[in-house]
């Protein structure tokens, strides 16, 4: 007799195997037992659906609903949820889009998806508590020659994206409301954004190609050193000591790591 493990490994898998798949184990008719399978599945799918078409509401509307929802039943199968909680579901959901052959005539897509994601993280993420008179503090106290060791932490609502195509703009011409000129210039890409949570909510930055490059070094823990110099490789004319000020001062870096 299949133990309850086995039960329930052979559901899931018949969930995603197709409209008249039925569990090997099934004790009801076969006809039946589809039927059944078929109505959850139904519900199952329609769940995500929702769930990603709230996190992901511009992609969905640059798709189509349709075109949408075969989509997420194709990611669904693809990667299925490992959570019960589908509002942390789909982070990546935009690097499925990329590759996704229906979506090859929209390239610009994955890049709006990874911004709407960045937006759902930074609203949910943890507060960042500090100030910055605290990270100039512990700044200070840093020996010179220690300093090019040193790391900063990043406000836990930080999130970074960067795309070829001008995805802030294509975000923004479809938001709901919007009565200004819709036309979208594909040249003026690219888009390297900062999102953040503010007091009055989440908000996107375009940024330039160096301080992205030393904002990102510094989230993956790179040494204030080494994120200098990937800052510079992006753009030989960053200016370090106003992005550092500008960036204690904003909230964006809000604590200083060991040296």
């Amino acid at each position: 007799m299949p133990s309850l493990r086995d039960l329930q490994r052979a559901f899931a898998e018949t969930l995603f195997a197709g409209e008249r798949a039925v569990p090997p184990f099934a004790t009801i008719p076969e006809d039946r037992a589809a039927e059944r399978i078929a109505v959850y599945r139904r519900a199952l799918f329609a769940n995500y659906r929702n769930a990603l078409g709230a996190t992901y509401p511009v992609v969905k509307r640059l798709t189509g609903a349709p075109f949408f929802d075969t989509a997420v039943d194709a990611f669904v199968v693809a990667h299925p949820s490992a959570s019960g909680d589908l509002n942390v579901y789909g982070d990546t959901f935009g690097a499925f889009l990329a590759k996704y052959p229906h979506a090859a005539d929209l390239p610009y897509l994955a890049g709006v998806a990874a911004l709407e994601w960045a937006q759902d993280e930074a609203h949910r993420a943890a507060d960042g508590e500090s100030s910055p008179q605290a990270v100039l503090a512990a700044l200070g106290a840093i020996a010179p020659e220690r300093l090019p060791a040193a790391t900063f932490v990043l406000a836990p609502s930080c999130r970074l994206v960067a795309s070829r195509y001008p995805v802030l703009r294509i975000w923004q011409v479809n938001q709901d409301g919007f009565a200004g000129d819709m036309r979208v210039d594909q040249e003026t890409g690219p888009d390297r954004l900062l999102i953040r949570r503010e007091r009055d909510g989440v908000t996107i930055e375009r940024i330039g190609a160096g301080l992205h490059a030393w904002l990102a070094a510094l989230a993956a823990g790179s040494s204030l050193g080494d994120s200098i110099e990937a800052a510079q490789r992006a753009d030989a004319s960053f200016d370090f000591g106003a992005a550092l000020a500008a960036r204690i001062n904003d909230g964006t870096l809000v604590a200083v790591g060991a040296a």
